[in-house]
């Protein structure tokens, strides 16, 4: 699923996973992949890094970032608020890593194991599994933690962050340049500069990519196709019809066919 301001309740998530968001995207939670096979460029604040087979990325939080999977991945995800361990959440809340990414050769060799057993119990009914797998995340970040260098969060990128976030409250509106900039108070220059250059997607295709991802969700609903267009923020059918095929290589009627079918 795409995503872009994420608000999760307190508790962990993890799963494994099979492709990651190329949306850029902010959430108040930590952000933890384990690469077990593939491999994928993570942007994060506007740098770029490479996660490989066995490598362990760690997005904090309100760090801007986004993926471009360079091969078909396959990886354990893991996502939690910075509440979830009081020892850390200080670290959490004022510290950022200069590299997301502890390479495989950093890891201990059981890491993997560790990482499976964290995510089949959090998918477990069983009493006192999600407090075990609470454990061992703790254990596990207390020891990659020392291998990042941490220096004070930067807070430059704040515009940037107002951006995102107004653009995921208000996709479904009329949205333009203009719009946003006005309600920022920025330089509709600046924000297209913001979308090209920092986070390399055009603004319409980045507030088309919300929509349809929107829209989506709506069709599994269910629903009108004309209604579903409208409530995703489009003005005509004819062009949610075209922006759909854009962005997920079929009409609206075959994504749900497919999505029937499974």
């Amino acid at each position: 699923m795409l995503y872009q301001i994420e608000k999760k309740d307190f508790r962990l998530y993890a799963y494994p996973g099979y492709s990651l968001s190329p949306l850029p995207h902010i959430h108040t939670h930590l952000e933890m992949i384990y690469m077990l096979k593939g491999s994928s460029k993570a942007s994060v604040d506007h740098k770029e890094y490479l996660i490989e087979p066995g490598d362990i990325f760690l997005a904090f939080p309100h760090q801007i970032h986004f993926y471009h999977d360079c091969s078909p991945v396959k990886m354990y995800l893991l996502i939690f608020p910075i509440d979830f361990y009081k020892e850390l959440k200080e670290i959490f809340q004022s510290k950022v890593p200069t590299s997301p990414v502890i390479k495989s050769t950093e890891i201990h060799v059981d890491v993997a194991d560790r990482m499976k057993k964290i995510v089949k119990m959090t998918r477990s009914d069983a009493s006192f599994d999600h407090i075990a797998a609470k454990g061992y995340l703790l254990s596990l970040l207390g020891e990659l933690l020392p291998l990042m260098t941490l220096l004070p969060n930067d807070s430059s990128h704040d515009s940037i962050k107002s951006v995102l976030a107004y653009c995921s409250q208000n996709y479904t509106e009329p949205l333009t340049l203009d719009i946003l900039a006005k309600e920022l108070h920025l330089s509709k220059y600046y924000i297209s500069h913001i979308f090209k250059e920092r986070m390399h997607i055009g603004f319409t295709d980045f507030i088309n990519s919300l929509r349809i991802e929107h829209a989506c969700n709506l069709l599994e609903k269910g629903g009108s196709m004309t209604e579903i267009a409208f409530a995703s923020g489009f003005s005509s059918i004819r062009t949610f019809n075209r922006v759909f095929v854009q962005n997920m290589g079929m009409s609206p009627r075959d994504y749900l066919k497919k999505k029937n079918k499974n």
